[in-house]
């Protein structure tokens, strides 16, 4: 799994972006296998007025070539990473499963209706 951190207005020092990478693989660590990506974009959007203004964005690429885009903006940066690395991991999780389920609805279809053998 590949990941890789942007920043914009804020600045992180090295060893913030190394412990941000691994925060980032532990909470995603149960879904692995099926994302090939990570990309995590952390902005200030308000700058030095404060506020609601730290967004974090989250792109997970999945391995069947899926996409979860998750935005979340809060008071402090902090809080919008840890909301959106856990809705993203749920996300994820989701729409794996429902790709799953459509797989295998499309076998069992394709199983029961074969398709028609031409005449002799």
């Amino acid at each position: 799994m590949n990941i890789r951190v942007n920043t914009q207005d804020i600045e992180l020092p090295a060893r913030g972006v190394t412990a941000l990478r691994d925060r980032i693989r532990r909470a995603f660590m149960s879904v692995a296998d099926c994302v090939t990506a990570l990309h995590v974009t952390l902005k200030d959007v308000n700058g030095p007025r404060g506020g609601r203004g730290k967004v974090c964005v989250l792109r997970a690429e999945l391995t069947d070539g899926g996409q979860v885009l998750i935005v979340h903006r809060s008071r402090t940066m902090r809080r919008a990473l840890v909301r959106c690395l856990r809705r993203g991991r749920r996300k994820v999780r989701g729409e794996v499963q429902r790709r799953r389920r459509r797989r295998r609805s499309r076998r069992t279809l394709t199983q029961l209706d074969p398709a028609p053998q031409p005449a002799a």
